[in-house]
């Protein structure tokens, strides 16, 4: 809630308690008029205040005041404007009269809490003292004073009142969020984490809480590393308490720390008897964190332990797919590296022990489907990926992994060169799905298949029918190629460079790298100067990286930027050169290239990328 909705709604309540306090039935017929004049003027008072018109306002609820002292709306209405405009010798004055009347603990309090602001120290520590020796045998005094004293941030006199109240109610238990919040406030974090520790000894189930409370200190990286030794020792004294291993746990992945925490989980597993529950939910967050490393050690512990626990086919695909994506984040940056290619191979070998595992599983289908196209991306064996990804459409035909292998089969198409029967496939699958993201790709191969063909004008008309669809993931694919078109064609009617960019662009889709280069090496030197020379330049950088010569792409990325610094591929080049550099080992040169991009380009989409990777990038070297 804003805080201008917030005062809203407590002018609405004050409001309302005056309307009922007006309309009780304490008086004769005539007082109706008279109860319905001072509604009014507090409504006035009140949008008087709401506007900053406050002496206005304090007019009108001085007369309301003094007519009926005893209204509690027109009281506290009255008092906070008189400490909006720092008036706090009338403020105290109000809460004085009260106190004639009923000296009460919560006036006591307030009275102290507007001399402190008035600047009078002393006379409201002695009132505050005075509020608490009024009834020091109940908690709900230690409250009202503990919460005046933090309204003016005296955090450390309102910890002294609560331990105080501990010490005279004979109760080590009270007030424990309360003083948690006030350490973590103040700065003693260890102290703060001894009351949450000793609050979930007691109240295993307030762990939520505890998280929420501590949330906003680990996001500005206060006290991690004292809490962490508190809960460490408290899980070293009692073992057997779960919440402390949870809280511990968050705590390290809070902090990037998913190691620690994979040793955490590690024992809650055992400590919970869930036979590879708690570790497999653990590995998991740690791959959707892309902390691959640790999560396939966690998979692979899950599957060594229990190997037929009923979490055992989650862990065994989930193994699959984090070392698919692992290798495709590696690979994205240094492509066919060895690490990467290790990982395919442990993906491939995890989807096979599935599918060896689990033959009935309902998750068959879409391992089959994951496996072909690991063939049919990865390792190129257009027979093996053919073959199972046929095994997909004519074993469970009815199934969305079966339409994921239809159109792989139209990419199979294309990869061999047979654009027909690639045509046919993905318009088979197009009428097939109809909408979606699967159907939506479809029509954009549909449109690429003219465009590799030299067809401009009718790749441009099918790409323009895919754009009709502005919340389709392939969209900015299809309005790229119909601009691409529109751009590039000339400079007579044969459109030379576009299609020789084109057959290009068909070579690199089927892995012909060699025949790729060697047309955008033709295409660059008969027309250099065509407005198609930065898309040339970049395709083939990614060609060169395609190939493994990291060396050939990362001068391909430098000159492409170089030579066309205001083109749209300029910030993607650095920002390739950069990554290149990160997998190499090279930081010091990658924190330059993103510097760069992000002086050069602030406006770039990769920016906030940029931003992110140096960031990670300086935090490892300080």
């Amino acid at each position: 809630m804003t805080r201008s909705s917030a005062a809203r709604l407590r002018a609405w309540v004050l409001v309302a308690g005056l309307v009922g306090a007006l309309f009780l039935p304490v008086g004769p017929a005539s007082a109706q008029p008279r109860d319905s004049t001072e509604l009014r003027r507090f409504q006035r008072a009140d949008s008087y205040l709401r506007a900053g018109q406050y002496e206005k306002a304090i007019g009108l609820l001085e007369g309301l005041y003094e007519q009926s002292p005893g209204n509690a709306s027109f009281y506290r209405k009255l008092k906070d404007a008189y400490e909006s405009v720092k008036r706090y010798d009338d403020a105290v004055r109000l809460v004085e009269d009260r106190l004639d009347e009923n000296p009460t603990p919560q006036l006591l309090a307030e009275k102290a809490r507007l001399l402190h602001q008035k600047g009078e120290e002393q006379a409201a520590e002695r009132t505050w003292t005075e509020a608490i020796q009024l009834a020091p045998e109940r908690a709900a005094t230690y409250r009202v004073v503990y919460q005046s004293l933090v309204d003016v941030r005296r955090f450390r006199r309102a910890i002294e009142v609560l331990r105080t109240a501990r010490s005279r109610l004979g109760s080590e238990g009270l007030f424990r969020t309360e003083l948690a919040y006030l350490y973590g406030l103040d700065g003693q974090h260890r102290e703060a984490m001894r009351e949450y520790v000793a609050l979930l000894e007691a109240s295993p189930d307030r762990l939520g809480l505890v998280r929420s409370r501590l949330q906003s200190f680990v996001e500005q990286g206060e006290g991690i590393e004292a809490s962490t030794e508190v809960l460490r020792g408290a899980v070293e004294e009692h073992p057997l308490n779960a919440a402390y291993r949870e809280l511990l746990a968050w705590l390290y992945m809070s902090t990037d720390d998913y190691e620690a925490a994979y040793d955490v989980y590690r024992a809650l597993d055992r400590l919970q008897q869930t036979s590879g529950g708690r570790l497999y939910t653990f590995a998991q967050k740690a791959a959707d964190a892309d902390r691959f490393e640790v999560a396939t050690t966690a998979f692979e512990t899950v599957l060594s332990r229990y190997p037929d626990a009923e979490v055992a086919p989650k862990a065994r695909r989930a193994l699959g797919d984090t070392y698919r994506r692992w290798a495709e984040r590696d690979g994205s940056a240094s492509a066919l590296a060895t690490d990467s290619s290790a990982r395919y191979d442990s993906a491939r070998a995890a989807y096979r022990s599935f599918l060896e595992a689990h033959p009935s599983h309902t998750a068959v289908p879409d391992v089959l489907a994951d496996l072909g196209t690991l063939q049919l991306d990865v390792y190129r064996d257009l027979d093996a990926a053919q073959a199972t990804l046929e095994r997909v459409v004519s074993s469970h035909p009815s199934t969305t992994a079966a339409n994921r292998s239809r159109y792989d089969l139209g990419r199979l198409a294309l990869m061999r060169g047979d654009l027909e029967r690639a045509r046919l496939l993905f318009s088979r699958l197009a009428d097939r799905v109809r909408s979606g993201d699967l159907a939506d790709r479809a029509r954009f191969e549909l449109a690429l298949l003219p465009f590799y063909e030299g067809r401009f004008d009718a790749a441009r008309s099918q790409a323009q029918a895919v754009t009709a669809d502005p919340s389709a993931d392939v969209t900015n694919d299809a309005i790229e190629l119909s601009v691409l078109i529109q751009e590039n064609r000339g400079p007579d009617s044969l459109d030379v460079p576009l299609r020789r960019y084109a057959s290009a662009k068909l070579r690199i889709r089927q892995h012909r790298y060699d025949d790729a280069l060697s047309g955008l090496d033709s295409l660059l030197q008969a027309h250099g100067r065509h407005a198609l020379a930065d898309q040339a330049r970049f395709q083939r950088a990614r060609v060169h990286l395609a190939r493994g010569d990291t060396a050939a792409a990362r001068e391909s990325f430098r000159e492409l930027s170089r030579r066309h610094p205001r083109s749209p591929y300029a910030d993607r080049s650095l920002f390739r050169r950069a990554r290149l550099h990160e997998a190499q080992g090279q930081p010091e040169r990658a924190i330059a290239l993103y510097d760069r991009l992000l002086t050069q380009y602030p406006k770039s989409l990769l920016a906030t990328d940029a931003r992110s990777r140096l960031r990670t990038l300086q935090r490892s070297q300080s």
